[in-house]
């Protein structure tokens, strides 16, 4: 820009690497580039020492055709993160725009991303919804993504396509870095994005991915050197930003598993309503709460906890004792001597509660996982998470919650899936931001519950959790889900069944801007 304010350059450097590309799908590339609505654009392609003889007299008629068309041979290969590199020095826009040899934008990408950044200044990266082009030509496969989730993209490079990033900070980060070949884009935006003012999602498709042969948009085993650089993208991103963690590939799912490494452990205060309930659980007739609790105390290896079981005074005494006999110093009961509310037995609880983080559980849950409370704590060390919450699995194994989404009205999401699904674009394979996690089982800074004021006691059997967490999030704060710990729930077995409707009327008068609008969830 001028010092008058005037720009200079081109609003858009459009960044081609180019090596032996299909012929049809390059110049449907190159017709997706010249349709474009928006004209303030060059292409910046560069040839990375091409076997096929058409590809560098084609190149050579574009740059000749179009003055907005920049050209570079290279006199040997060097991968795309050299070819990539050789484009972003062609470039000369405010905005750089990554497009694949074989793929191809929306006619309107450029102008929807321009109409974005005339919105406010701090924008320095914009992300777009897309889709895939079969070989029949048809576009399928639409990932409708979330907004901007960066735990989310820890555990896959769900951005990806289209990218547009402000120049600027694209070398100011250093540009592709070699050793990340097949996840060079991967790394690079792990990097933009620990330094960008502001990032925005436009949730419209506007990028076609092609899928051919030797394309993880055709195959995802195509590329398997690229997912070796994907754990080594994230792990070079978790040691910049000092967050020790362990980082591997999920099973059989490409994706990365991001287990942080506490570097203590915090108290932990484990708040678990009760009136007694006994149930059949697999099988064998069980006392609800005295099972969880025995699971806690057997299956936890975090050591570092206290369990506060709210209890209803008129609870038959053999759950008392049974408490009792299996209590040891970490285990303590509170009698409640009030009709039913949950919301308030958990509110109790936490204001008897000793410990930095409180988790709310309900009495009809059972620990599986010796790692489930570091797994959980992990997450909360980052500062801006308030709560987390693991898979819930209903008796049979199937998925009771993968955290709560919102359209078109709060629910829990993929109740009935399977557990080995991975879920439409790996939503149910990857720790990710949500909208809010089921009371079942939550993890929660002390401190924020405290500063949103806890639980509403006026949602006494339903919602509570909802409203907790919308409370959360306009505080500011993040909500974590992860499925690399599951709990059982044997869903609604020790509480009244129903939502009365004048939860769900108060539920619509406080909260119905949220309702059919979730941003996380948008593939309900």
């Amino acid at each position: 820009m001028n010092g008058d304010g005037t720009q200079t350059g081109p609003r858009f450097s459009i960044i081609t690497p180019v090596f032996n590309p299909p012929r049809d799908a390059f110049e449907e590339c190159v017709r997706s580039v010249f349709t474009q609505t928006h004209e303030d654009w060059q292409w910046c392609l560069v040839d990375d020492h091409s076997t096929d003889g058409w590809v560098q007299q084609r190149l050579s008629d574009l740059q000749a055709l179009d003055h907005r068309i920049r050209v570079h041979f290279r006199e040997e290969n060097g991968g795309i993160v050299a070819a990539s590199n050789d484009a972003l020095s062609l470039a000369r826009g405010d905005f750089v725009a990554f497009l694949d040899h074989d793929d191809a934008l929306h006619p309107e990408a450029l102008e929807k991303v321009h109409q974005v950044l005339l919105q406010r200044d701090e924008i320095d990266y914009v992300y777009t919804d897309e889709d895939k082009i079969g070989p029949d030509g048809k576009c399928y496969d639409r990932f409708e993504k979330p907004k901007w989730s960066p735990e989310r993209l820890l555990g896959q490079n769900y951005c990806s396509h289209l990218s547009v990033i402000r120049k600027s900070l694209v070398d100011e980060v250093g540009r592709f870095r070699q050793g990340f070949d097949g996840s060079q884009d991967y790394d690079l935006l792990l990097r933009v994005t620990e330094k960008a003012r502001d990032i925005v999602h436009i949730p419209e498709v506007l990028y076609h991915w092609r899928a051919v042969s030797g394309s993880t948009a055709h195959a995802q085993g195509e590329k398997p050197y690229a997912y070796a650089a994907a754990v080594l993208a994230v792990n070079s991103a978790l040691q910049r930003r000092g967050s020790p963690a362990a980082v591997t590939m999920t099973e059989p799912w490409p994706y990365q598993r991001v287990l942080r490494s506490l570097a203590h452990e915090p108290r932990i205060s484990i708040i678990i309503p009760t009136c007694g309930t006994y149930k059949t659980v697999f099988g064998v007739e069980t006392c609800l709460v005295i099972n969880s609790v025995e699971s806690i105390l057997t299956k936890s290896a975090y050591e570092n906890f206290e369990i506060l079981v709210v209890i209803d005074d008129f609870t038959p005494r053999a759950v008392w004792d049974g408490l009792r006999k299996i209590a040891d110093s970490r285990l303590q009961l509170i009698t409640y001597d009030k009709p039913f509310n949950f919301a308030s037995k958990c509110n109790l609880g936490a204001v008897m509660a000793t410990g930095e983080y409180l988790l709310m559980l309900n009495d009809d849950t059972e620990i599986t996982d010796d790692q489930w409370l570091h797994v959980l704590a992990g997450y909360l060390e980052e500062p801006d998470v308030a709560m987390v919450g693991p898979m819930l699995l209903l008796e049979d194994g199937r998925i009771q919650s993968a955290g709560h989404a919102n359209n078109p009205s709060p629910h829990n999401f993929r109740t009935g899936s399977s557990v080995n699904s991975p879920g439409e674009f790996g939503v149910l394979t990857v720790a990710r931001e949500c909208s809010g996690i089921t009371g079942a089982c939550a993890l929660i800074r002390k401190s924020v519950y405290e500063e949103v004021g806890g639980m509403s006691p006026t949602f006494p059997r339903a919602f509570n959790d909802v409203d907790l967490a919308f409370k959360i999030l306009e505080a500011g704060y993040r909500i974590i889900w992860t499925p690399h710990t599951q709990v059982f729930h044997f869903e609604t077995a020790s509480r009244p069944k129903g939502v009365e409707q004048e939860e769900v009327e108060l539920l619509l008068e406080r909260w119905s801007s949220k309702f059919d609008a979730d941003e996380y969830c948008r593939l309900e």
